[in-house]
C-alpha cells in the first residue's frame, strides 16, 4: 500500500513539474473609442518554458552546408572550418551530424553520422580546400538528404548553409530558393542561411531562411564565424516546442484585416498559421490586424479567442492550450490613451515601421534613390512620434536612427556594400523575432 502511494505522489509531482509553453492574446488599445468602427492590434504571442539544463534538450539532427569556391579561399575557408569543429564540439552522441561543402560540385564530405568519433569529423573538415564555382541550391538540397536519414519528430532537423557567393550553378533567383525552403520546412526541415561578406545575395538567403522557419545573418568579417555559429548552435539546442499550430476566431462582427509579419491563412472568421520551433525562453508572435464595429460607451466586446497546439519536446506529448482577450469601449480618450499596452504598441508600432522599411527598399532596388531616402527619412519621423508619445521608447527611438542612417545609405556606395545586407536581415529579424 505504501508503495502504491509513494508512486501516485510520484506522478503527481511529475505531473506539476510538466513544463508548458507560455500562450497569450493581447491588444495594444484595451480600451477603443466608443461610437466607431475602428481597426485595433491583436498581438498571439507563444514563448518557449525555460529548459534548465542541457540534459533536457532534443537531440539535434543538422547538417552543416558549406561553400568551398573559390571566393571562400584564404581566411574565409579556413575560419569556417575552425567554426564547424568548435561548433560541432558543442554536440555529444546523442546527436547527428553531417558535413556537405560544395562549389559546382556537391561532396557529402561527412555522410550523417551519430557524434562519436570527433577526430575523424575534425580532420575531414580541415581537408576542405576551396576551388570552382557556387551551386547553393544542390548544396542545400543534399544537406537535407542527410537530415532525412535520421529525421524524426521530437528531434531538431536543420540545415546550417554558409555561402559568400551568387548561386550561379542551378535555380538561382530568390523565388527558386523561397520554394525550397517552403517544401524544406513543411516537411519539418528549418533551413539557417549564413551570408559572408559583401557579395552573396541577401534576398536570396534571407527568403530560403524565412520560407523554412530558419534564421538568417550576415556577416560581415570571417572573424565572426566562430562566434555567430555557436549562437546558431544555442538557439537549436535549445528548441522546446515544434509543431507549433495557432488557430485565431473572431466572434461575428470582427473582421480579420491582415498580419502584419508572416503568411497567415484567412478563413472566414478564422486565422490559422504555425512555426516549426519554439526556443527556451524566447518569445514568437503574430502582429494581426482586425476590424471592429463601432460599439457604445462602457461595453465590452470579445476581440478574439485563439487555441494552440504543439509538441513538447520535454514531455514528448502534445499540449493544448487556448486563450481570449476582450476590448472595452469609452467615450474618453483619456481612457483610452492610458489604457494603452506599451510593450504591445511598441511591437505594432515596429512592424508597421517595418513593412514601410521593405517598401522603402524595393525603392531603392528600382533606382529611386530619392523616393527611398525620403521614405527612410518619413519612416524614422514617425517612430520617434510614436516612441514620444509613449512616453519615450529605447527600441523606437533606436528604430528612428536606424531609419535616418539607413535614408543617408541609400544615396551612398555603402548601399551596395554591407548597408543593404544589414538593412535585409533587421527586416528578418523584426518580423520572425529570430533568437540572436
Amino acid at each position: 500500500m505504501r508503495t502504491l502511494i509513494g508512486l501516485s505522489v510520484l506522478l503527481i509531482a511529475l505531473t506539476v513539474e510538466a513544463k508548458q509553453c507560455e500562450f497569450t492574446v493581447t491588444t495594444a488599445q484595451p480600451v477603443l473609442l466608443a461610437g466607431k468602427k475602428q481597426t485595433t492590434s491583436l498581438k498571439v504571442a507563444v514563448k518557449g518554458f525555460e529548459m534548465q539544463s542541457e540534459k533536457e534538450r532534443a537531440p539535434l539532427n543538422v547538417a552543416l552546408v558549406i561553400d568551398r569556391s573559390g571566393s571562400m579561399s584564404g581566411q574565409k575557408i579556413e575560419r569556417a572550418k575552425e567554426a564547424a569543429i568548435q561548433a560541432i564540439r558543442r554536440l555529444d552522441t546523442r546527436d547527428i551530424v553531417a558535413v556537405v561543402t560544395f562549389d559546382n560540385n556537391i561532396d557529402v564530405l561527412i555522410p550523417a553520422t551519430k557524434v562519436s568519433d570527433r577526430e575523424s569529423i575534425e580532420r575531414k573538415i580541415r581537408s576542405v580546400q576551396p576551388g570552382g564555382t557556387t551551386a547553393i541550391y544542390d548544396g542545400v538540397q543534399k544537406g537535407a538528404e542527410e537530415v532525412r536519414k535520421f529525421f524524426e519528430k521530437g528531434i531538431v532537423n536543420r540545415v546550417i548553409l554558409l555561402s559568400d557567393g551568387l548561386a550561379n550553378v542551378g535555380p538561382s533567383s530568390p523565388a527558386q530558393l523561397a520554394e525550397l525552403g517552403r517544401t524544406l520546412g513543411g516537411k519539418g526541415i528549418t533551413v539557417t542561411t549564413l551570408g559572408l561578406g559583401n557579395d552573396y545575395n541577401e534576398d536570396l538567403m534571407a527568403k530560403l531562411a524565412a520560407a523554412s522557419d530558419g534564421n538568417h545573418k550576415f556577416i560581415e568579417s570571417a572573424n565572426d564565424l566562430p562566434d555567430i555559429f555557436q549562437k546558431e548552435f544555442n538557439t537549436a539546442l535549445s528548441v522546446v516546442a515544434q509543431d507549433v499550430q495557432c488557430v485565431v476566431t473572431l466572434p461575428e462582427g470582427n473582421r480579420p484585416v491582415r498580419a502584419l509579419n508572416m503568411d497567415v491563412s484567412i478563413n472566414g472568421q478564422d486565422i490559422t498559421f504555425g512555426w516549426n520551433q519554439i526556443y527556451s525562453g524566447h518569445e514568437r508572435f503574430v502582429m494581426l490586424e482586425v476590424e471592429v464595429p463601432g460599439t457604445s460607451d462602457g461595453r465590452n466586446i470579445e476581440l478574439a479567442t485563439a487555441t494552440l497546439r504543439y509538441t513538447n519536446l520535454e514531455t514528448k506529448s502534445v499540449d493544448n492550450l487556448s486563450s481570449k482577450v476582450d476590448v472595452r469601449f469609452s467615450s474618453s480618450e483619456v481612457q483610452v490613451k492610458s489604457a494603452i499596452n506599451k510593450t504591445v504598441m511598441e511591437d505594432y508600432v515596429e512592424l508597421l515601421a517595418n513593412l514601410e522599411n521593405k517598401r522603402a527598399t524595393e525603392l531603392r532596388d528600382r533606382g529611386d534613390v530619392e523616393g527611398a531616402r525620403r521614405l527612410f527619412l518619413r519612416n524614422s519621423v514617425y517612430l520617434r512620434e510614436q516612441a514620444d508619445g509613449l512616453g519615450g521608447s529605447g527600441r523606437l527611438g533606436a528604430g528612428a536612427a536606424a531609419n535616418t542612417r539607413n535614408a543617408a545609405e541609400a544615396a551612398s556606395p555603402a548601399w551596395e556594400g554591407g548597408a543593404r545586407k544589414t538593412i535585409v536581415e533587421q527586416q528578418n529579424r523584426l518580423g520572425m523575432q529570430q533568437a540572436y
